[in-house]
């Protein structure tokens, strides 16, 4: 069945230089442009509401003057969303990213109005930030339930705004063992529950920042 998106004009919407304690949209540019994020895309008036209660994949803004636009995952840079709201719409500051797949060799991006069009292109919930690398996550469902996955950036080494993504501990462990701190990594005890993700990569910017002290 044909995906068919509501692209609405965002107007009359107040740039602000940190958006503190409000929600806010963050354009390729880098403006930071305030807004509401409904948690509930009934009560905004949008039909179906199923269809705009995943804000991994798309966000539903709100101006002042109640204008309303529909922002796909590769649109925009990223966004923060104070409250969480229904199903997936979930609370946190979220960047746009593009999956590399095992087979996908292509490890550059489009970014700009087009890049949304893209059906890697996500927004990921920003877990733990480092120097060296950032781990993010992103919640799905099946219908019956949630789950959820791991995403990994290794900044200066991936291509830019492009992530990897990690379904178990061990594979994740292998990705971060580099050279200088592979012995290191590799004897890292992590917890078994999904803390474990981001235990590894702080530990993995942890002993990178101190062998770059040597």
């Amino acid at each position: 069945m044909k995906k068919q998106f509501l692209l609405l004009p965002l107007l009359s919407l107040a740039l602000v230089p940190g958006a503190v304690g409000q929600d806010y949209i963050i354009t390729w540019n880098n403006d930071t442009i305030a807004c509401q994020l409904p948690g509930d895309a009934k009560k905004a008036g949008l039909k179906p509401a199923w269809k705009y209660e995943d804000g991994y994949e798309r966000i539903v803004t709100v101006s002042d003057n109640d204008s309303i636009r529909v922002i796909n995952a590769g649109e925009i840079k990223g966004y923060s969303r104070q409250k969480h709201g229904k199903r997936l719409l979930c609370d946190g500051v979220f960047e746009a990213k593009q999956i590399l797949f095992s087979n996908q060799n292509k490890r550059t991006t489009v970014e700009g109005k087009n890049s949304g069009n893209n059906p890697n292109w996500v927004f990921l919930s920003r877990i733990t930030e480092g120097k060296y690398a950032t781990l993010y996550m992103k919640y799905d469902t099946d219908g019956t339930s949630y789950y959820s996955s791991y995403y990994i950036v290794r900044h200066g080494i991936e291509a830019a705004n492009t992530v990897i993504p990690f379904f178990n501990k061990k594979k994740m462990i292998e990705l971060l063992s580099d050279s200088d701190i592979a012995s290191e990594m590799k004897r890292f005890k992590y917890r078994k529950s999904n803390k474990g993700f981001a235990e590894i990569v702080n530990e993995y910017n942890r002993l990178k920042e101190a062998a770059g002290k040597k």
